[in-house]
């Protein structure tokens, strides 16, 4: 990402509670994009639970509040243009390589 100009730092923000192993929540602000810098820090949380036979269920929810073009970023409305596939994209990953132990290739 670096090569084709991003930053070397992409996000930052800070850990706001942690329970561990079932909630994390976090402040995030984007810093590839200016736009998305501008518009300030937005609110990460996620949660597992515990179900039956072993299964757990993970919980996104990313509260965008005033932040149009993190929201749009998040929702994939930028994949066509190389910047990813969103939420959906990296919650998709995340199953591949759980479910398989390999990521997406690229």
């Amino acid at each position: 990402m670096i090569a084709a100009g991003a930053p070397e730092i992409g996000t930052d923000g800070e850990v706001l509670e942690v329970d561990p192993p079932r909630r994390l929540v976090q402040t995030v602000r984007m810093l590839m994009d200016p736009r998305a810098a501008a518009e300030g820090f937005t609110r990460l949380t996620y949660e597992i639970t515990e179900g039956k036979d072993g299964v757990c269920a993970l919980t996104v929810t990313h509260e965008l509040g005033e932040a149009p073009t993190l929201a749009a970023l998040f929702s994939g409305q930028f994949e066509d243009t190389g910047a990813g596939g969103g939420w959906a994209w990296v919650l998709s990953d995340l199953k591949s390589l759980l479910e398989t132990g390999s990521a997406f290739a690229g």
